[in-house]
């Protein structure tokens, strides 16, 4: 039977084995001497944290007894769900390099957080704008990291 304890454990588990091959995928990146921060710091940093969470998931729903919940499979609405989600993601990776990271990000937290939520459309533009300024601010120019920036050009 398909439970969510179960799917919480294997979850838990690929999260966490998705923490270490990108954990160490990130070791092997070289940085240049003169940068401000190293290039591998954030995804180090991130590395970590998904390994950590993934274990976390992992353990706690281990530990976790009694009556356990059975998920129900998605019907056609949540397929739909899915596949408008994976779309959205194949979109933004190709934006990304032409438009930037933040504008790219701003379409795709706007138009996800409009669809998934469900949310009126001025909530969504409220958290696809309060996105893009954070990724400009804090990873772009306090960070000094080196993401595309497309038509922005900072």
């Amino acid at each position: 039977m398909r439970t969510q304890r179960t799917a919480d454990i294997t979850s838990g588990l690929a999260l966490a084995i998705l923490g270490v091959i990108s954990l160490m995928a990130s070791l092997s990146i070289h940085g240049v001497t003169g940068e401000h921060l190293h290039p591998r710091t954030l995804p180090l940093l991130l590395s970590w944290i998904v390994l950590g969470a993934g274990l976390l998931l992992s353990i706690l729903s281990w530990g976790v007894r009694g009556t356990d919940k059975p998920i129900e499979w998605p019907d056609q609405q949540g397929f739909k769900r899915i596949a408008v989600t994976l779309a959205s993601t194949v979109i933004y990776l190709v934006l990304l390099e032409p438009l930037g990271f933040s504008i790219s990000s701003f379409l795709f937290i706007t138009f996800l957080t409009w669809y998934l939520g469900r949310y009126r459309w001025f909530i969504s533009l409220g958290l696809g704008i309060l996105t893009a300024v954070t990724i400009s601010f804090v990873f772009i120019r306090f960070l000094g990291l080196t993401f595309p920036t497309g038509p922005l050009g900072w």
